[in-house]
């Protein structure tokens, strides 16, 4: 009899818990409009232009992204959402660069990420560099 209360205990905390659970899993990154979706980067990857994204990326992306770009940076623990692994090949090649660069200037959704945007600390020049930064973890 306590065997068949605790299993029913058991199975209806389960269901409870479940929705909660599949929520943080199921997270979709915010789409860019769709004249972002369409961009590819206007910048070329000259040495001079991405001279200075690894250093942008260290001080403003690698405590979540990771110092190799898996996702697993130190300010990761706890975070319901995790962030982007950018090395992974099959997720990143669909990604277009202007939707990179849309969630670096204006963050991903504050509600369920602490990505927040860059739109106002780093120029147009720096983002697009980091894009360029970012796709060099796949390699």
């Amino acid at each position: 009899m306590n065997m068949t209360r605790f299993g029913l205990v058991a199975l209806s905390m389960a269901i409870v818990a479940y929705p909660l659970v599949s929520v943080a899993g199921e997270f979709q990154t915010p789409a860019a409009p769709e004249k972002f979706q369409k961009m590819t980067n206007p910048i070329p990857p000259t040495a001079e232009v991405v001279k200075e994204a690894p250093s942008v990326y260290e001080s403003k992306c690698s405590k979540c992204h990771g110092d190799k770009g898996d996702g697993k940076g130190s300010a990761t623990k706890g975070l319901d959402v995790k962030p982007r692994n950018y090395t992974n090949k099959n997720v990143m090649e669909k990604i277009p660069d202007g939707q990179l660069y849309w969630i670096i200037a204006n963050g991903s959704d504050p509600e369920a990420t602490e990505m927040g945007p860059y739109k106002k600390k780093l120029s147009e020049e720096q983002m697009w560099a980091l894009v360029h930064y970012i796709r060099t973890f796949v390699q």
